[in-house]
């Protein structure tokens, strides 16, 4: 499993800026290519999709998944990226299957940037304990 944002899917497929869905579903065929056997492109905030949505596609080499929620306008979203990967890692380990578990952990860092805290004037953290405090389990 990989689960690069935007940039990164970019630069990993060789197709520069992906700015549509279809250019993220080449790159996540191109990447599923490399070996991986899910791909999990965050498009997050930097997608313009002309939504308010944060978008992220999922592909297992079959189908395409669109996990959307509500984009959060904030700049504490530090971690989220990270927190994204450990969260799927701890679904699988409780047995979800990884499309379950990859749409849980979406929930998870939607709560934890939705609930952050500022650093400075610049940048803040996420709250990895909100989903929990929504009553939810990973």
């Amino acid at each position: 499993m990989t689960t690069p944002n935007l940039i990164e899917a970019g630069i990993l497929s060789d197709l520069g800026d992906l700015k549509t869905v279809a250019d993220i579903e080449k790159a996540a065929t191109i990447i599923h290519g490399f070996g991986a056997k899910t791909v999990i492109i965050k498009g997050g905030r930097r997608f313009d999709n002309q939504e308010d949505e944060a978008l992220d596609v999922f592909y297992d080499g079959h189908a395409f998944h669109y996990l959307k929620s509500p984009l959060v306008h904030t700049d504490n979203n530090h971690g989220a990226g990270c927190t994204f990967a450990a969260a799927i890692t701890a679904g699988l380990a409780n047995g979800k299957s990884t499309l379950e578990a990859v749409t849980t952990a979406k929930a998870f860092v939607h709560a934890a940037i939705t609930n952050g805290h500022p650093f400075n004037q610049y940048l803040g953290h996420i709250w990895h304990g909100a989903y929990r405090d929504q009553g939810y389990t990973l």
